[in-house]
This record gives structure tokens, sequence and C-alpha cells, in this order.
């Protein structure tokens, strides 16, 4: 058989074109970026975060407020990580409202060459949400999000109200009710957003839409630190080796895969204080055991209407009231109590 000269440049040419594209897929880098800010006991500000974007990048943080407040500072990556200097209001704390950070990134031209070899010299290779494209510069980083700032113990004390109530929707599995909690707090600060998406993986994977559901769950930074990461790593651990199916429990992936290392401000430290509770007196499992009946018998007319998925909630929420508990104990407290009848 006679083989043409043109084809056989033609055969090279695709091949040199595939061999292109396969090189140039392969250099892209899916930028991850997590930013957390902290206010010391003067109320100033430092922001830290983790990233992939290679050492020595150099990226810079514009913070702005609502009362014409503006401070810019420039952090380098180092090692995945990066940190700001400490951020005040001419060497005061920050004065309470609403702020905004955005991070952008110098132009890969003037980046270290280091740097340029990865991203490209105009950032060409950079991927992802967190990526604008301008005209003449090229690819940058570009994020931004909300904070607000208060009286540094007020806020904590609010914060922790904020925490207490999620985490007794997340130990019952009220992932809706986390949603529409979320929505209605005016600013929301990163691990407030993570959670978020992790509450709309669950909707969606319950409303059997498994891409959504993933789609939600990836979203949340490979990196992250914040509070529940390790609900969140656990369910990632599911997806990605058990497809959402595992032979042991959340309790045995701390145990096993965290070695029991959890934060006082972790779902697993509230589920282990949550489970301390079952030492209330007899006295009080059983005040509040009736009081949940009583509402039972009222709301289901002493279960002749009794549905589970819509009256569970109901009595748990005002119980949860009633005696300022959170969900999961009186949940808790209702369950042994219900065990113990003959």
């Amino acid at each position: 058989m006679r083989i043409n000269a043109k084809s056989i440049l033609l055969f090279l040419s695709i091949i040199l074109l595939f061999c292109a594209c396969s090189e140039k897929a392969s250099s892209s880098l899916h930028v991850e970026l997590s930013v957390k800010e902290d206010f010391d006991k003067d109320n100033r500000l430092l922001f830290t975060g983790t990233t992939n974007l290679p050492n020595r990048m150099k990226l810079v943080l514009s913070i702005t407020g609502e009362d014409g407040f503006s401070a810019q500072k420039e952090v380098e990556v180092n090692n995945g990580k990066l940190e700001s200097e400490l951020i005040s209001n001419n060497g005061a704390g920050l004065v309470p409202g609403k702020y905004s950070l955005q991070i952008t990134s110098q132009a890969g031209i003037i980046q270290p060459i280091s740097v340029q070899n990865i991203i490209g010299k105009q950032g060409e290779n950079l991927e992802g949400e967190f990526v604008l494209s301008q005209e003449t510069l090229g690819k940058m980083i570009g994020y931004t999000y909300s904070f607000s700032t208060s009286d540094s113990q007020t806020a904590a004390t609010e914060s922790e109200k904020v925490w207490d109530e999620l985490n007794g929707y997340l130990a019952t599995g009220q992932y809706a009710l986390i949603t529409e909690f979320i929505d209605k707090i005016q600013t929301t600060d990163q691990d407030l957003q993570m959670m978020y998406h992790f509450s709309k993986y669950h909707i969606y994977g319950q409303a059997g839409d498994d891409k959504k559901a993933l789609e939600s769950l990836y979203s949340i930074p490979k990196n992250y630190k914040g509070r529940n990461e390790d609900l969140i790593n656990y369910y990632k651990y599911l997806n990605d080796f058990y497809k959402d199916e595992s032979p042991f429990s959340f309790n045995d992936y701390v145990a096993l895969y965290r070695k029991n290392r959890i934060t006082p401000t972790s779902f697993a430290y509230y589920a282990t204080k949550s489970e301390q509770f079952g030492d209330t007196k007899n006295s009080d499992a059983d005040t509040v055991y009736n009081y949940m009946m009583k509402e039972f018998d009222i709301l289901t007319d002493y279960g002749n209407n009794y549905v589970p998925e819509i009256h569970d909630p109901i009595i748990l929420e005002r119980a949860s009231t009633h005696f300022g508990m959170t969900l999961s104990q009186v949940d808790e407290i209702f369950m042994n109590r219900a065990m113990q009848l003959p």
C-alpha cells in the first residue's frame, strides 16, 4: 500500500496538536483558596488561609468598610499558607460594621520566575472560580467575601449561639433548616458559607440529584480548615472511597483518621459533649419527656394524625426553645427516656 506524503504530514500534525493539548491540560492549575478572618482582643484584624498556589506567589488583600475604612496588605504564599499582618484603624481596632475582603494577585509577568513557571507568564495556566481574565494582564486571582465585626466579646457570644443552633440541626439531620437559618443571617463568614454548601449537598442527595450534590460538596476547598472540617472531610472521604457508603461511622472516622484530634469548634466535639448530657437527673429528663409527649398529643390528636417527618422536628424545636437546650440534647433525653419504658 502506498502512503501519500500529505497523509503522513496530516497524521503528524494531529499527533503534535494532541500532544500540545495534553501538555496544556496537564499544566493547568485549578485554584483552591480558603481564607478566614480573626480578631485580637483589641479588635484588630488578621487574615489566614490555605491555597494550592505556588510558593512565593504574591497576593494583595484589600479591605473596605461601610464607614469608608480601607486598607491594603500584600501577602506571599508560603508552603500552601498565607497570613497577613495585623490590620488596624490607625492603630486602633476596627469599628463595628460590615466589611468586604478582595484578594487579587499581581500580574503573572511580575511574579517570581518560579511562580511564572507554574502559572504562566500571563497566568494562562490558572483555572477555577477564583480566576479572572484581564485583557492586557492575563489571568489573575479574584476572590471576595463579606464579613462583619462588632464588640469582640458580644460577637463571640453571638457566634456561639449561632453555631450551637446549627450543630443542633446537624445532629438531627435537618439540613433544610440550616440553609433557611443561614439565609436569614445578613453577613455570613466563610465557615457559614461552607456549611451552606454542605447542607445543600445533603438536600440535593436526598432529592436524588447526585450531580448537584457532589458539586455542592466539592465546592468546599480541599484544604479547608474551619468549623466542622472533620464532618466535611468525612463525607468527602465516603464519596472518594466508598461511594457514600462506609463500613464505619463518623466517630470511627474521627478516631482512625484524625486520631481523635478534635477542636472545641468542631461538630465532633459538640457531639461528644451532647452525649455527656445523658447524666441529666431523672427528674429533669422526666420533665422534658412529659413536655414533649404533651406537645405530641396536642399536635397529632393523640397520635391519630401523626406524620413523623412533619411533627418530630416541630416537637423537638418547641422543647429546645422551652428548656433552653439544643435540639440534639432534647432528642437524646427523649430517646433515652422512651427506651426505659416497659
